[in-house]
């Protein structure tokens, strides 16, 4: 699920700040490794590499589509969930007024609560889709905080997980299997995200946490917090336990976990929104550089207790990061200061979280150094890597870090140009969406060999494009994946699946229905489908074939 930026220009974080490799004993080993990367083509460009060529992929290649809940579940004002961070910070007054939110509300949305059934059967026969991923929504599931839960029970223990399912919302856990059973009767493999950006109100409300920090200096210690979200660290545990509970009670139809959708982004987009520079508006929408290390800590931390909680209720199955990635490439390609400033924003947003899952190398400051108490804290908590990609990022160095607490975050990442909700952004530079995003093809094998460095097998677990007229789409696809049967054949990355983002238009975050990423189309009256034709006949035929056209 594509991020979205401020509705009036201002650039948005979906390229974040935080990311790049394994072991680094110092900044000027990444500068001097920049210098070596570009001129052996890692920041590849399209006119320096050969044009890849479609033909056949490995067998059993996974092919699929997705849809996530509070983007896709509601519609026609009907199957509401309320109880969701996001829920209040879409409706909240004041940022829809100020332009942060769109004014859209997913209760419009496509409706898929109730039309699972034929979205299941359009995945399965209109696309012939052999995995579907989806996620649950925590808030679904426990609208209330649990009480009462048996005092010194571990999170995997009969007791707790009885105590849990107690305190579930029948119908919602009813529903959900249901569809689980949906996806695997049409012959499909289901890989479920844990946690798609939203949390429950009963943890994280924004609005708040907005109110608290307000004022306050983009490097000041924290306040006090309640309900602070990723900010406390008790939703660390807490998400351990949700984890245990949904291993144990939906393990029997799933294959895949993904534990949590894009940490980066939800760090970035949530607390690194400078004025006039960079603006994600996630909630709690604040600028804080200090809330933004700790949440990124907290979301290594509870990528680690739900890994472990999944592997040990449901041990037959494969758990996986899934990380949004861009191509980073310097926006001056001569420029030795953009250069080293491009290896900066690669580590810090493509890199360091997938360290930590990975290797367990925890950068606490995020400085490109890695201190003899940040390495190896664990083992390796992923089976497998996923990759969303979108786009590509411009990189220009400052020539100073914008903080203390960053060291290394010494650029200004442009992702985002003209589009209809960034009127006064600036213009496109080559081929861009709908969504203002710059389409790079060759980035995507430039991020898969990213990923393939862990040596682990990679899902491209989101791959697409916000194209209202399926102008762009089929061309879109044919490019990106003929990139990755590149990256599969010359041995970057063990690309085992690919799945398309998404199924159906839906509610892209703070810009609501405007991006239209789906390969089908939905009307909100009737909730009617209707394919996108040209992209649906393209990927039908790579899907039913196992081969790139």
């Amino acid at each position: 699920m594509p991020r979205s930026g401020a509705a009036d220009g201002i650039q948005r974080v979906d390229s974040n700040l935080m990311s790049r490799s394994h072991h680094f004993p110092s900044r000027a080993l990444i500068a001097a490794i920049a210098v070596c990367a570009l001129s052996l083509g890692l920041f590849a460009t399209a006119a320096s590499a050969q044009a890849p060529q479609g033909g056949a992929l490995p067998k059993n290649f996974l092919w699929g589509t997705a849809i996530a809940g509070f983007q896709s579940e509601m519609g026609r004002g009907r199957d509401i969930d309320r109880t969701s961070d996001w829920w209040s910070w879409v409706h909240d007054s004041a940022n829809i007024s100020s332009k942060l939110t769109s004014g859209d509300l997913p209760e419009n949305g496509p409706g898929f609560w109730s039309r699972y059934s034929s979205d299941v059967k359009l995945a399965r026969k209109g696309l012939g889709a052999n995995l579907f991923r989806l996620g649950f929504e925590w808030s679904r599931l426990f609208p209330n905080a649990p009480q009462g839960l048996p005092a010194g029970a571990s999170d995997t223990s009969p007791e707790m997980l009885r105590a849990l399912d107690a305190q579930a919302d029948p119908a919602a856990v009813a529903r959900y299997r249901q569809i689980l059973k949906s996806v695997r009767a049409n012959r499909m493999s289901p890989l479920v995200t844990l946690n798609h950006f939203t949390l429950p109100g009963w943890i994280h409300d924004p609005l708040a946490v907005r109110e608290a920090l307000r004022g306050r200096g983009a490097n000041a210690d924290l306040p006090p917090l309640e309900k602070a979200g990723w900010l406390d660290d008790q939703t660390v545990p807490q998400f351990g336990r949700y984890a245990a509970w949904a291993a144990w009670r939906f393990g029997d139809l799933v294959d895949r976990w993904a534990p949590i959708n894009e940490p980066m982004v939800v760090a970035t987009n949530g607390y690194v929104n400078i004025p006039g520079a960079l603006a994600g508006n996630f909630p709690p929408g604040v600028y804080s550089f200090t809330a933004a290390t700790k949440a990124i800590r907290n979301l290594e931390a509870a990528n680690t207790v739900a890994y472990e909680a999944v592997k040990k209720m449901d041990p037959k199955s494969k758990v996986g990061l899934v990380q949004n990635m861009v191509a980073f490439t310097p926006g001056d390609p001569a420029s030795s200061a953009d250069i080293k400033a491009t290896a900066h924003a690669d580590y810090l947003f493509n890199r360091l979280f997938v360290n930590g899952a990975v290797h367990g190398d925890i950068d606490g400051n995020a400085d490109g150094v890695l201190q003899p108490g940040e390495k190896s804290l664990h083992g390796r908590r992923a089976d497998f890597v996923g990759v969303n990609y979108y786009f590509r990022g411009r990189i220009k160095a400052l020539g100073f870090s914008f903080t203390p607490k960053i060291p290394i975050l010494d650029f200004l990442p442009r992702t985002t140009y003209r589009w209809k909700l960034a009127p006064t952004a600036r213009e496109c530079p080559t081929l861009c969406s709908d969504f203002g995003s710059e389409i790079y093809p060759a980035g995507f094998r430039q991020v898969l060999r990213t990923a393939g460095s862990w040596k682990l097998p990679v899902i491209v677990t989101e791959s697409g494009i916000a194209d209202a007229r399926d102008r762009l789409r089929p061309a879109f696809l044919r490019d990106h994946l003929r990139q990755m049967r590149a990256a599969i054949k010359a041995k970057d990355a063990n690309v085992t699946g690919w799945i398309g983002w998404s199924l159906t238009d839906n509610f892209e975050w703070v810009a609501g229905y405007e991006p239209k990423f789906g390969l089908y189309s939905f009307n909100s009256a009737t909730l009617k489908r209707t394919p996108r034709s040209a992209s649906v006949k393209l990927l039908r035929r790579a899907m039913t074939t196992n081969r790139v056209p």
